[in-house]
């Protein structure tokens, strides 16, 4: 089976359900990645030492990544391991014994091609974009500061997605493009019915959250298939607990160059820290970025009733800056 995702066909040994099938294979598109799904029992590699350990806000290891003689080795513990092999571009997702299909398929998509694609040259942010008339449209930021019920906000309101939690950049001519991932916004309950209401299905994202990844029905905007210029990119984060801002007020201002490549370099997805080639050709890209693309930050209230003033306040900043 093979499918698009990110700009790249995948070619898997197990059914991809958040993705949509491609045609079968010709000359013109070769596949980029093999993804191989084992058993449970299936060896994996023992690295006798790790060079990155993410944990969660309660210092619980979520992530660790090591080298292995075949390249990269990235164990979430109690749930799957994922063997990326970087002589033969594959992927081998090994889970463990009591975590379902549908989380294992979770961390492929949104936690480890990312990161992959990071190693195979993409530079990748954490983020979600949406299609607006002026380009693509980046909202970043850490986890928990709402940037996907901001795009799926946008496409409530007849903007198409590009993706979620994860924009993949490149570099085409004069232009920095925004990739589309797959569709699918990962939402919480509360969000989905505020927003949409009965319109569009969802599904669990993985045992271990109540999200959901809600997809639009047929009948709605679509998410978008083709790559777009970038227009203009806007960080989130949470308001000043000094000035309170009113229900409906949206707050912006720009970054200078140096803020915000910081900001941005913060931002992206590393495989492996230590590939000073990969750090050095990252900064060199969002340097270029940020030189050619307006940053901003952007304050969005803590009300989804104002998600519209957010809508005219972005897209009247976008329209200013074109």
């Amino acid at each position: 089976m093979r499918y698009r995702a990110y700009g790249h066909i995948l070619s898997c040994t197990a059914p991809l359900d958040e993705l949509e099938q491609t045609p079968s294979p010709d000359t013109a598109e070769d596949t980029d990645l093999r993804i191989l799904f084992s058993s449970s029992d299936e060896p994996i590699p023992s690295p006798s030492s790790w060079y990155l350990t993410v944990s969660l806000a309660d210092g619980t290891p979520w992530l660790r990544c090591a080298k292995v003689s075949s390249g990269y080795l990235l164990h979430f513990p109690n749930l799957a391991s994922f063997v990326f092999d970087t002589s033969s571009d594959s992927i081998r997702c090994v889970p463990q014994q009591q975590t379902p299909p549908h989380t294992l398929r979770h961390l492929l998509l949104d936690q480890v091609l990312p990161l992959v694609l990071n190693h195979k040259g993409k530079e990748v942010l954490h983020g979600a974009a949406v299609v607006t008339p002026y380009g693509a449209c980046a909202f970043v930021g850490p986890t928990g500061t709402g940037k996907s019920t901001l795009a799926a906000s946008f496409l409530s309101a007849g903007y198409s997605v590009l993706t979620d939690d994860c924009v993949v950049l490149d570099a085409r001519g004069g232009d920095i493009v925004a990739v589309p991932a797959y569709p699918g916004l990962r939402l919480w309950d509360d969000a989905i019915d505020a927003i949409f209401g009965t319109t569009g299905s969802c599904a669990p994202v993985a045992h271990y959250t109540p999200k959901q990844r809600f997809t639009a029905a047929l009948s709605a905007t679509p998410f978008y298939a083709s790559a777009v210029p970038l227009a203009g990119i806007y960080v989130l984060g949470s308001s000043d607990a000094a000035h309170a801002i009113p229900a409906s007020t949206p707050e912006m201002h720009p970054l200078a160059e140096r803020e915000a490549l910081m900001t941005l370099l913060s931002l992206a997805f590393k495989l492996d820290i230590l590939d000073h080639r990969m750090l050095m050709r990252e900064f060199d890209f969002l340097h270029r970025l940020v030189t050619q693309i307006p940053v901003r930050r952007l304050t969005v209230p803590d009300s989804l009733a104002a998600l519209p003033a957010v809508h005219t306040a972005v897209l009247r900043d976008l329209a200013m800056s074109c």
